[in-house]
């Protein structure tokens, strides 16, 4: 009996890709084609188990946060430890952004005070000129040793206009008995998993994610909301006193790195929320450049270029042309 199945991860310009591959089926596989069956019934999940580790995520230069003017007159500049360049702005409803999506709720009931986008429970933690930082959300599900569910959470997650998941993101999944399937929505209809598992403690290795105890699997770009959560398939019995718990969640590549003791750690889970970011694409607006150009509200000032978006979902973004630097959304614009 032959099956196409999802074999492995191909690599070419910093995008990967399934290779479909006719193989026999093995035990591993109609274990995945039936957790499969069973999760989503309706859904084609495209599933992959090896890392790619060519993707490109280099951090460009941060330049709105640079020059003699980075807010608007009488806005303020920073919420705790967050700097706040224009087109964001603090305040809900303080025109201090360039429009309400990209105001930023200061939470002064922190200390210190805590960011977070617009009206929303997205924690902020970084801003550069093409991307926000925001906190980490986790699905996880415990049991006992009966294989009793006895913790499950799942991650249900809709972006403010404007902003959506960049593909340097990896969805996760940690434990030894355990499926993930997370579902998006934007450009495309989107639907992945990765299945997790380990026969033996030892199998497990530290510093990989290929499906031995951590999983991570692609995603696209251009998605404006998704849903995550687990399944397992032995309920965690064969080996619950070294791994209790299953988790997933996004994570910016090469922020996470898989430790064996990850699998019973009881502070993992918020570890994970602190200290792993989720990257967003932000743009302006939902018209091309040659567009917005036209237009009165267009958001480029001088020794700037208008640079398109590349999410499909519309947009742009201003950039200082080179030997310049500062805001390129306030005047005077961009400096030598």
């Amino acid at each position: 009996m032959f099956i196409y199945v999802c074999m492995a991860a191909h690599c070419e310009d910093h995008y990967c890709e399934c290779i479909l591959s006719q193989k026999h089926i093995t035990k591993t596989m109609l274990i995945k084609i039936h957790l499969c069956s069973l999760l989503f019934p309706f859904v084609l999940v495209e599933w992959a188990s090896t890392d790619c580790n060519e993707t490109n995520t280099r951090r460009t230069p941060t330049t709105i946060t640079k020059g003699l003017n980075i807010t608007k007159p009488g806005c303020e500049s920073g919420c705790g430890n967050l700097i706040v360049p224009y087109p964001f702005g603090i305040g809900i409803n303080s025109e201090c952004s360039i429009q309400p999506s990209f105001s930023i709720k200061c939470d002064t009931s922190f200390n210190p005070p805590k960011p977070f986008i617009a009206k929303g429970n997205l924690e902020i933690i970084d801003i550069t000129d093409s991307h926000i930082r925001i906190k980490n959300q986790v699905a996880v599900r415990c049991y006992n040793e009966l294989g009793e569910s006895t913790k499950e959470e799942k991650i249900e997650i809709q972006f403010p206009q404007y902003f959506s998941l960049s593909d340097a993101n990896k969805f996760t999944t940690i434990g030894c008995d355990d499926l993930a399937v997370i579902a998006g929505t934007g450009r495309i209809n989107f639907s992945s998993g990765c299945a997790s598992t380990c026969y033996a403690e030892n199998d497990v290795l530290d510093g990989y994610c290929t499906g031995t105890g951590c999983c991570q699997t692609s995603i696209p770009n251009g998605l404006t909301g998704f849903t995550a959560s687990l399944g397992s398939i032995n309920k965690h019995t064969s080996l619950w006193s070294s791994d209790p718990c299953g988790y997933a969640f996004l994570a910016e590549h090469d922020s996470f790195t898989f430790h064996s003791s990850d699998l019973n750690n009881e502070t993992f889970m918020n570890r994970t929320i602190q200290n792993v970011p989720i990257l967003l694409d932000w743009v302006i607006g939902n018209t091309t450049c040659s567009e917005a150009k036209q237009s009165y509200d267009f958001a480029c000032q001088n020794n700037s270029d208008c640079v398109d978006s590349n999410t499909n979902l519309g947009g742009y973004r201003c950039s200082c042309i080179d030997g310049y630097e500062g805001n390129p959304y306030l005047e005077p614009g961009c400096k030598g």
